[in-house]
């Protein structure tokens, strides 16, 4: 080929290779302008208030949904009716003989649930069983009658079964509550209520983070593991009610409550506010993170090995101040019975199998709770295991009748 045939070759290829780029570029841009047409489209018609469709985009801050604007202007009030209130070291607990809910709750002159009075010593020929756990363990959303305690206490009269149940508690919250109102009590038995749930509130300060949807503020102690693989606590960092008040309109709780926890930054939003698109898929992200069976399949997590550790360091500690046993109660939460455990569908084995290892013993609540709920559907009848999230008198009688079996199997004998 002469020089001047391949002149003439290159001069003609070079308006087609520009007409090509400029088609491409006419076709980014008419992507980008696509893109950030619908992200605005977002921004202006779905988002509001910072949620979609009630779901709280990240990044996440010191709130993290618009109803607890409201439980912030409750903590500007005194604290002066119902049963929950402000503790320096626990982040929160109940008060001493009071009630809500129109007298469905109570608790008694040592802050247990109901309103039987226990002895400090245990009553001769007793068994003195004691409650430490969440909601669950409590009994949300029912009066106290239809709690497991008072269940088993009516069919078992020997039992004293006493109630330290807090409302969204951690296995961490439990632990300390124990220390300070469970030791002096001479208990026969010491059960930990392990909600599927709570494993992610074992490695959170500040509630909101871990759980988005919350209408409550609070901050709370928890435990991490050292590098030499001993536990390590970290208080609850506000000394007063006043003093998270202050955090919180200041805008500097999430300063104070950075170190250790877990759920800070997750996910990471590299877009920060300015795009909708981002903030969705990143809430997306958020939801996927914070599912407990994402948690609990993940056994070399932080919060797996957290709740092991504190499980495990819990149960040692009440077998040394002479419990005779202390084992893990396991409560599935609605989604899990319905959702996973009916449909053959586990992902706590590695905790039951970790249990096993350790040697701590437990009551699985799950299989009894699965097929109560299998009778129920074949009776066809009004009855439910659950009201709202958290079990009803059906459910805890279930739970009750499993406990005492374990109390006759183990320590009666």
């Amino acid at each position: 080929m002469s020089p001047r045939s391949t002149g003439s070759s290159q001069a003609s290829a070079s308006p087609r290779t520009a007409s090509r780029g400029k088609r491409f570029l006419r076709g980014a841009c008419v992507l980008l302008a696509a893109f950030a047409a619908v992200d605005v489209g977002f921004s202006l018609f779905l988002i509001r208030d910072g949620l979609l469709f009630g779901y709280p985009l990240p990044p996440f801050g010191a709130l993290t949904h618009p109803k607890q604007r409201a439980w912030l202007e409750g903590l500007r009030r005194e604290e002066t009716d119902g049963i929950g209130r402000f503790d320096p070291e626990l982040g929160w607990s109940w008060r001493p003989s009071s009630s809500a809910e129109g007298g469905r709750f109570h608790t008694n002159s040592i802050g247990a649930r109901g309103q039987r009075e226990y002895a400090p010593t245990p009553a001769e020929g007793s068994l003195r069983v004691l409650f430490f756990g969440d909601s669950f363990t409590f009994g949300d959303e029912i009066p106290d009658n239809a709690a497991f305690q008072e269940i088993l206490e009516g069919r078992q009269p020997h039992v004293e079964a006493i109630n330290f149940g807090v409302s969204a508690y951690g296995t961490d919250q439990a632990w300390l509550r124990y220390r300070r109102v469970g030791r002096e009590l001479q208990a026969d038995v010491v059960c930990i209520g392990l909600m599927l749930e709570n494993i992610g509130r074992n490695v959170n300060r500040y509630r909101p983070l871990w759980n988005t949807r919350t209408g409550f503020c609070g901050a709370k102690p928890r435990f991490y593991i050292d590098a030499e693989g001993d536990l390590q606590l970290v208080p609850q960092p506000f000394p007063t009610r006043e003093a998270l008040l202050e955090a919180l309109l200041g805008d500097r709780l999430i300063d104070r409550i950075a170190e250790h926890e877990y759920w800070l930054g997750k996910p990471h939003v590299w877009t920060g506010r300015y795009s909708s698109l981002g903030r969705i898929l990143a809430g997306i992200l958020a939801e996927s993170e914070r599912t407990p069976r994402k948690l609990w399949r993940d056994h070399a997590g932080d919060p797996f090995r957290v709740t092991l550790a504190v499980l495990e360091g819990f149960h040692r500690e009440a077998l040394a101040d002479g419990a005779r046993a202390a084992p893990v109660l396991i409560f599935p939460s609605r989604g899990a019975l319905f959702d996973h455990a009916l449909k053959g569908r586990s992902y706590w084995q590695g905790l039951l199998d970790e249990l096993e290892r350790r040697g701590i013993p437990y009551v699985d609540l799950i299989p009894p709770l699965v097929q109560r709920q299998i009778e129920l559907d074949e009776q066809g009848g009004p009855m439910s295991l659950y009201y709202g999230g958290h079990l009803t008198s059906v459910g805890n009688s279930v739970v009750a009748d499993e406990i005492y079996a374990f109390l006759d199997k183990f320590v009666s004998h």
